[in-house]
């Protein structure tokens, strides 16, 4: 008998492709669509350069970080001069503009004609920080053992090889997406309020729990109507998250949000202890060395991306810990959006808009296209039968874990198709994550 599930928690960490963290994962299941089967899978080499294969030597460091705005997205995917079909042939190019500053800003908005005036010309970096030959970079992924506990999930439980990100653009309109099923028109990152109805609001309405962890300030918390009198309550920090589990206080619905290391230090309505600045979100921009120092830096170590594969762990070991919560659970671990990194899988096209009038603000460019954009990691851990069904539809389904509220979100999940992912057969317990990274230094 199928067993009921009362809890659904998703843990969102940031800009990592589908191939960049899993494409050399080692799965028997032929549906699990990485590279170590079919090919070649590469990319053209930058100006005319020799072709660049995909390979297992990547790092968890990084010279430049790579560009993933909604422009850099679209050279990333090939839809550039008018080109109406993905092909994903454009990341090492993107990356290789990005080190020479030659990712020339774009702009759209209320205020777009003088900005692009003012930045006509003008490079995206300055002189002493421009890079050059380093776009093959981008095509190199991370072999298993530099992604222990990722890997251990994905060997264990389901992963969802046809979920792409909601937005061709940034981390804000694609986790948009995650909490509202819309980007409120925009493909780029708008610092501002949004009054959208979250997922948060639907669960209400219809009598269910949740409740938003959280170390430093949580994008999530950009949707003001989550500050209203009475939803104080259900904003917590997340080293609480392993004892609601423990004593039964977990909610229906659990978001966690990781330490982004954001420029602003603001902790809404819980305040978090601690020195700011540890990130655990595994966004590429907070795992950067000098490229002086890329070539000899380690293929793994301390920072922010093991710190972020221990947050998986943590989260994934509190619910292990208590073997009724977690029978009755689903944990659906994953990222934003790509960040740039190379995927091998095009995206799907004819995707519907979310609804409602566009709306550009003063810098944001309002979402016009109708496609998805590249594949992002998403291992799927729960103990239900289920999970054992693969399937082969492209999937965008945008406030994931519900179908219900605004008439856009289920015009888009309807068009999506039903999950795709592969996995074991279910099991009513999970295994103990051995490979699971040292504990996160205090220095950074």
């Amino acid at each position: 008998m199928t067993s009921a599930i009362d809890h659904v928690i998703v843990l969102a960490l940031e800009n990592r492709s589908f191939d960049q963290m899993l494409g050399f994962h080692p799965s028997s299941n032929p549906d699990f669509d990485g590279l170590l089967h079919g090919g070649p899978y590469q990319n053209p080499g930058y100006d005319g350069g020799p072709q660049v294969a995909a390979g297992p030597t990547g790092k968890h460091v990084l010279p430049i970080d790579p560009d993933h705005s909604h422009d850099a997205v679209m050279l990333q995917l090939g839809l550039t001069g008018g080109v109406s079909t993905p092909t994903n042939a454009g990341f090492v190019d993107s990356y290789e503009r990005k080190g020479r500053g030659l990712s020339q800003a774009a702009f759209d908005g209320l205020l777009a004609p003088l900005l692009d005036l003012l930045h006509v010309g003008q490079p995206t970096s300055t002189a002493t920080n421009l890079v050059s030959g380093r776009g093959p970079l981008i095509m190199r992924c991370l072999a298993p053992e530099h992604v222990p506990v990722l890997t251990e999930l994905a060997a264990s439980f389901g992963v969802c090889t046809r979920w792409f990100a909601s937005v061709p653009g940034e981390t804000w309109p694609n986790r948009n997406f995650l909490h509202a099923a819309t980007s409120d028109g925009t493909t780029d990152i708008e610092p501002r309020f949004y009054y959208n109805k979250t997922i948060f609001e639907v669960l209400e309405k219809v009598g269910k729990s949740w409740h938003v962890y959280y170390d430093d300030t949580p994008q999530v918390w950009a949707f003001r109507r989550l500050w209203d009198e009475g939803r104080a309550r259900n904003w917590f920090r997340s080293a609480e998250f392993a004892e609601h589990v423990r004593s039964g206080q977990l909610p229906n619905y659990s978001f966690i949000e990781p330490n982004h290391r954001p420029p602003v230090h603001a902790t809404p309505f819980v305040h978090v202890a601690g020195v700011h600045g540890h990130s655990n979100s595994q966004h590429p921009g907070n795992n950067l060395v000098p490229d002086a120092d890329y070539d000899a830096a380690a293929a793994s170590g301390h920072g922010d991306f093991e710190r972020g594969e221990s947050l998986v762990a943590q989260v994934y070991e509190a619910l292990r810990a208590n073997p009724e919560v977690f029978n009755r659970s689903v944990l659906l671990v994953t990222y934003d959006e790509h960040g740039g990194f190379f995927d091998h899988v095009p995206p799907p096209t004819g995707v519907p808009a979310p609804g409602g009038r566009l709306q550009p603000g003063l810098l944001g460019r309002a979402v016009r296209a109708g496609r998805a954009a590249a594949r992002r990691t998403r291992p799927l851990v729960a103990a239900i039968p289920p999970l054992a069904v693969a399937a082969g539809a492209a999937d965008d389904r945008p406030s994931r874990p519900i179908r219900v509220g605004r008439p856009g979100a289920r015009a888009r999940s309807g068009a999506a198709g039903p999950p795709t992912h592969t996995a074991r057969s279910a099991r009513t317990a999970g295994p103990r994550i051995l490979q699971r990274p040292r504990r996160p230094r205090q220095d950074g």
